[in-house]
């Protein structure tokens, strides 16, 4: 008895770990979320089926990501008319979002507040704290498959690579 339960406990502890270190990864189902962007449109990423779905993730305090937005401005430019939703979320409150914004143009759909959905991409460790690195890049597909998970300076290209590729149906080794 005493032998069962010790190995009980051994396995709880071994689930819960595993359990904590959430890895979201190529090919798998994209978490669905429904959000407001701060015009007041409504974006539900399992409505966006049959689009390709680009979600970054990015902060005003964030040096990398601000000046990333010029480059994803011009990606947005080139991928006009394109079966493409681009989504900029921050977890930052629009009262801080919206001032940045009258300074800084973003062409994406810009979402504040967005806390629960980076609790549903983020990474985890082994105690559980959140671990993603900004800006950081989701491509989901039109199944809603992650295509690409990415983070960092200057994937402009790699990612306008990966969604010419997913609008033309090609299959590409994917990076993570």
């Amino acid at each position: 008895m005493r032998t069962s339960l010790l190995i009980l406990a051994i396995i709880t502890v071994f689930c819960l770990s595993a359990a904590a270190q959430n890895r979201l990864k190529v090919g798998e189902q994209a978490p669905t979320f429904t959000t407001a962007s701060i015009d007041g449109t409504q974006f539900d990423l399992a409505a966006a089926r049959g689009k390709v779905v680009l979600v970054t993730f990015w902060s005003t305090r964030c040096a990398i990501c601000q000046s990333e937005i010029p480059r994803l401005n011009e990606l947005r430019s080139r991928l006009n008319g394109k079966n493409v939703e681009l989504l900029a979320l921050s977890m930052e409150p629009a009262s801080r979002v919206v001032p940045f914004l009258k300074k800084n143009r973003f062409d994406f759909r810009v979402i504040s507040d967005s806390f629960d959905v980076v609790l549903k991409y983020a990474d985890r460790d082994k105690e559980g704290n959140l671990d993603m690195g900004f800006p950081a890049y989701f491509l989901i597909d039109t199944q809603g498959k992650i295509a690409l998970k990415s983070s960092g300076w200057d994937h402009s290209a790699e990612l306008e690579t990966k969604i010419n590729s997913l609008l033309a149906g090609q299959t590409v080794a994917a990076r993570q």
